[in-house]
């Protein structure tokens, strides 16, 4: 990084110059105004304006703004000498004009014998003279530990002055000097070379250069006229290239040198070990670097998401074949509820496309107060809970956010789904933490954990990662497992089942050519396979399309957070169409009556409709729908029968899924218990 810093310099003077152009044209008009037209009111107005702007930020300013100070000083002491009442304040420029360089000569042709013999006594009671040589040319100068110009004459302080040069290839020679009055020394530096340098420039700059491996910062800025032999056979202007990057010492033996650049590719060059012995400057061919690109494309079934690359948005979805630098990127959709991530690898040349599904978003607010031991291992098993989730997007806490405050932040700005807090449960000795996971509409859980466990979070890990399907794979084919038969016993056929030839009372033998024996691996097998699936029965084949037939959630699992499953199925639906709406709207309906809202349950059955009359149908949503108004209470009796009633038109309708139980006996017997 130092490397870096140092080639810096000569490009941040040319941008000061660049920047500031008005400054530039009062310093050139001030000379103008006196050298050709005599007017030494208006010169000195405009020089004044000068050191004003300068003189105020002397630390940060670069060698040519330095220069510009120096003259100005000098006109200055001039046109103040030229005027009586002004006189005295020519010494007083010619002060400041040391105290800023006490190495910058006057300009003779301007200004008078007198100034100039003046200017001479007042650097004579201060600073001593030293007369430099250095060779080789082209190296650094510190004084006092300080970079200074590298002149053939040099006016030091007084006092003990310790002079450093050094050259990128030799070895630094160090000169101690005490200096008093009318001293005039003189120091010749001469260095012995240790090492090759290796300059090199690249195309385009902010290239990090790295030598066997490790960084030695970045090729930035823009090249001088000096680069004009190397810039033209690759078709280049100088300023197309960086500024000279120096490797100071290159040790003996080959290396590897490597470039890097964000959208290009890494170019690898190996130094054999001629370049480094014997020592000598050498200067490589410019390196150009080859843009490295593909192409991403992101969409959604889902409305309002946001691309995020590695922080940086690249607007709303779709987004289509958008040109995207090579490398690893952390890919964000923010939807209005929800949000998908993954982590991304664009290749060269290749394209990607992502089908975005958003993820309910999990908040942990922080652990509330309550000191306990093991306290920081739990809290940091919280923050990282978010690599164990298969079905949420973790949002870890804001750092020294309370979680009463997190909480409203989270309530006003809706960022997340679900919010979960952690709760020392007060005791002698506190042992225990409550975690109280929850919907901000109010539908929450609870669960105690101990957090010296080995894994305290398992349980809760495990129930959030088992989100239950709400359809499955199916035949259309009931089956039996018959102790003593081979293979699965059909019980039931649907109608395109018989049609294929499939035959009721007979056992199936083999599936997609493979044997099978239980049901147990019935599911597994249709899981797995597309399309259609052939079954042999009495050495007869048929061939089923497979289809999906509706699930319900089951109620009251210890095995699964309700929570998290509301805000799955609440996020499914903003997305759904048709069947697929209606039956997350019934699930939906399932979930809220395991929180007991049963008449927002109710809203939600009525306005359900499947065009299904088989298996998890029309029939399954009336039921319900009785079911919920018989937990509202005796009021509304007459409204459950009625619900009842119009389920028992739907005899192959069942519960849970395609093979529970049928929902027609069961809504007979509850118009029965109703009388």
């Amino acid at each position: 990084m130092r490397i870096r810093l140092l080639l810096a310099i000569p490009l941040l003077g040319a941008l000061l110059w660049a920047q500031d152009p008005a400054l530039k044209d009062t310093f050139v008009q001030a000379k103008a105004l006196w050298a050709t037209q005599g007017d030494r009111e208006g010169a000195t107005t405009r020089f004044d304006a000068v050191v004003a702007r300068l003189s105020s930020r002397v630390a940060s300013l670069e060698p040519e703004w330095i220069q510009v100070l120096c003259e100005s000083y000098n006109w200055l002491a001039v046109l103040d000498d030229r005027s009586a009442p002004n006189r005295a304040r020519a010494q007083v420029r010619l002060q400041s004009l040391l105290e800023l360089n006490p190495d910058f000569e006057l300009d003779r042709a301007l200004t008078s014998q007198r100034l100039v013999s003046l200017y001479d006594r007042m650097r004579g009671e201060k600073f001593a003279l030293v007369k430099l040589s250095c060779q080789p040319e082209g190296g650094r100068l510190l004084l006092d530990g300080k970079p200074t110009a590298v002149l053939p004459r040099k006016f030091l302080p007084f006092g003990t002055r310790k002079l450093v040069y050094g050259r990128p290839g030799h070895a630094p020679s160090e000169i101690t000097l005490e200096l008093g009055p009318h001293d005039v020394k003189s120091v010749d530096f001469k260095l012995v070379r240790r090492a090759s340098t290796i300059i090199l420039y690249t195309h385009p700059s902010d290239v990090e250069i790295l030598l066997d491996g490790q960084s030695l910062g970045f090729a930035i800025g823009k090249a001088g006229p000096e680069a004009a032999s190397i810039a033209q056979p690759l078709g280049l202007q100088p300023d197309d290239l960086s500024s000279p990057f120096i490797i100071p010492e290159l040790m003996p033996g080959k290396h590897r040198l490597e470039l890097r650049a964000p959208c290009f590719r890494t170019r690898i060059l190996d130094l054999g070990a001629e370049l480094a012995s014997p020592p000598a400057d050498h200067t490589l061919e410019p390196f150009r670097m080859a843009p490295s690109k593909g192409s991403l494309s992101v969409s959604s079934v889902w409305p309002g998401g946001e691309l995020f690359l590695s922080g940086q948005s690249h607007g709303p979805l779709p987004v289509a074949d958008s040109p995207v630098c090579s490398g690893t990127y952390e890919l964000l959709v923010r939807f209005p509820g929800g949000g998908f991530s993954r982590r991304i690898t664009i290749e060269e040349g290749k394209a990607m496309a992502i089908e975005a599904r958003p993820k309910p978003r999990l908040a942990f607010l922080g652990l509330d107060e309550g000191e306990f031991t093991g306290r920081a291992r739990f809290q940091g098993q919280m923050e990282a809970l978010g690599e164990r989730l298969h079905n949420l997007a973790f949002l870890a806490p804001r750092s020294g956010e309370p979680p009463k405050e997190a909480l409203a932040r989270l309530k006003a700005s809706r960022e997340a789904e679900l919010f979960l807090v952690a709760r020392p449960i007060p005791d002698k000795v506190i042992h225990r933490v409550e975690l109280v996971l929850a919907t901000f509409d109010g539908e929450e859980e609870r669960l105690v954990v101990k957090p010296l466990e080995q894994d305290p979070l398992n349980s809760l890990t495990a129930r959030l990662n088992a989100m239950p399907p709400i359809q499955q794979p199916s035949l259309g084919v009931s089956f039996l497992d018959l102790a003593g038969e081979p293979g699965l016993w059909v019980l039931s056929a649907s109608e395109p089942a018989l049609k294929a030839g499939l035959q009721i009372g007979k056992s199936v033998q083999s599936l997609a050519g493979k044997p099978i024996a239980s049901l147990q691996e019935l599911q597994p097998r249709l899981e797995a396979t597309k399309g259609s699936l052939s079954l042999v029965q009495e050495g007869a084949s048929s061939t089923l399309q497979l289809q999906n037939e509706a699930l319900e959630i089951p109620l009251g699992s210890s095995s699964l957070c309700y929570p998290a499953v509301l805000a799955q199925l609440r996020l499914q639906y903003a997305g759904a169409k048709g069947d697929e709406a209606n039956l997350i709207k019934l699930n939906l309906a399932l979930a809220l009556m395991q929180f007991r809202k049963y008449d927002k349950a109710i809203e939600l059955l009525r306005d359900t409709r499947l065009s299904t009359v088989r298996g998890v149908s029309q029939g399954t949503v009336d039921f319900h729908t009785g079911l919920c108004f018989l937990h509202l209470g005796t009021s509304y009796q007459s409204e459950a029968a009625q619900a009842f009633r119009q389920a028992l038109k739907y005899p192959q309708s069942t519960l849970l899924g395609p093979d529970g139980p049928l929902v027609a006996p069961l809504a007979r017997q509850a118009l029965e218990d109703l009388k």
